[in-house]
């Protein structure tokens, strides 16, 4: 769980990158687009946050609170919880992905 990303930061920022370049951008300097850039890829981290967190129950939620509480917890722990749970990550992670391109797209990349 890499600086707190479902997904790493990296692999947010290239997906991001490749919408920017798709779609005329609302910005006129590099500041303008560094800060754009940054809200997308944040935007899109709390997207698949919520589509992840919105498939657990309340004990589910508090069992998964309880691993990122644990300094022990590795990244094995965190993948059998959601085995576990059967939340299927990547397709998670993959469709909201997709529909957060969609939308991205769509609206010139305003309220993605």
């Amino acid at each position: 769980m890499e600086e707190n990303y479902l997904v790493n930061r990296q692999d947010l920022a290239r997906f991001v990158d490749e919408l920017i370049k798709k779609k005329p951008l609302p910005v006129d300097t590099t500041e303008e687009l560094e800060k754009f850039r940054t809200n997308a890829i944040d935007s899109l981290d709390d997207s698949i946050g919520l589509a992840i967190f919105g498939q657990l129950d309340d004990e589910q939620d508090a069992e998964f609170n309880h691993l990122l509480e644990d300094k022990k917890s590795t990244e094995d722990d965190f993948e059998k919880f959601f085995s576990r749970v059967g939340l299927d990550i990547d397709k998670t992670v993959q469709d909201t992905m997709t529909s957060f391109a969609t939308a991205f797209l769509a609206e010139g990349g305003e309220n993605a």
